[in-house]
């Protein structure tokens, strides 16, 4: 059985994409993450990221002779987080089913906001033209996803699992306009968690704290500067209360919460490579163990009884194509 756990970064900008010569190194789509456990492929996010991944999967699947079927976890439903659904090559295949999950004041909410955005007068294809199979769900924080040798299904909180079960669970933070999902992805004792668009709290959000306490990878947002957030950048406005972090908080919340690894997520658009290696820098001083997410970054989570075993396999995708 294939034990490994691998996190790939196919997007990392925020808000809205930058392709050009002075987001190279970092990228320039909005975000996407796919993580592998095992056989299984789980997607957050659909920002423009989901783009190249989508021809990548539905190239897996043809050569490999296999159907797909793919988990894809919506954060929150902003644009540059479901911008690239519509061009999600697997969702046009009639061999790929795809369970969908993402936040929403009813089951439907989240069918609904997908079909919105490819009503007749937005896009070309609507959502019931893409001839994949689509099981659409809101989900809130009392719920738990599993997928197991029984499926892709909901349960409550206390239900017991199996250690083969890949399971998800939910906080809901307010940290951000309307509301953000943070995930915490857990597979064979291994854990992810994933916390976009959140924004520091004084003193920490110690609910985010606690959800993520002792993970091998935080993926957390840190998209503005602290001059940027405060309004002392020339040329920029302050941001405070947008939703959205600082290098600062991401690693103040990594240290609190000895994850293994910070990743920092959602880069402002803006933003030059420079400016992005600088926030890495910074997060450094607090957490040793940070990086700046990049087009191609793969971390590889292997079971291992020497501690988290964490090793990262750095492939420079934004620059090779």
């Amino acid at each position: 059985m294939n034990e490994e756990m691998k996190i790939k970064f196919w997007g990392a900008r925020g808000s809205y994409p930058t392709p050009g010569a002075g987001t190279i190194q970092y990228g320039g789509n909005t975000a996407c993450v796919e993580i592998n456990a095992g056989h299984r492929t789980l997607i957050l996010d659909a920002g423009t990221g989901i783009i190249p991944l989508g021809r990548e999967l539905a190239r897996r699947s043809a050569s490999e002779k296999r159907p797909l079927e793919l988990l894809m976890l919506f954060s929150h439903l902003h644009h540059d987080h479901t911008q690239g659904f519509p061009f999600f090559a697997p969702a046009y295949l009639p061999n790929a089913r795809l369970h969908i999950f993402g936040p929403g004041g009813t089951p439907e909410t989240l069918k609904h906001i997908l079909e919105l955005n490819q009503s007749a007068e937005t896009f070309p294809v609507s959502l019931n033209d893409m001839a994949s199979l689509k099981n659409i769900q809101s989900v809130h924080e009392s719920q738990v996803i599993v997928w197991d040798e029984e499926g892709v299904r909901v349960v409550g909180a206390g239900v017991r699992l199996s250690e083969e079960a890949l399971v998800i669970r939910i906080q809901k933070s307010y940290a951000h306009p309307g509301g953000v999902h943070i995930h915490r992805i857990s597979w064979r004792g291994k854990s992810v968690v994933y916390a976009t668009d959140t924004e520091g709290y004084v003193g920490m959000d110690r609910r985010l704290v606690a959800f993520a306490r002792n993970a091998d990878v935080l993926i957390h947002d840190a998209q503005y500067s602290e001059e940027h957030y405060r309004g002392q950048l020339a040329g920029f406005p302050a941001t405070q209360g947008y939703g959205h972090s600082t290098a600062t908080m991401a690693g103040e919340v990594a240290a609190s919460t000895e994850t293994g690894k910070l990743v920092l997520f959602h880069h402002d658009p803006a933003y030059s490579d420079e400016m992005v290696a600088a926030q890495e820098n910074i997060a450094k001083e607090i957490f040793p163990d940070s990086r700046a997410a990049y087009e191609g970054l793969e971390i590889n989570l292997m079971s291992s009884s020497f501690g988290r075993g964490v090793m990262e396999r750095e492939v420079q995708y934004a620059k090779n194509g």
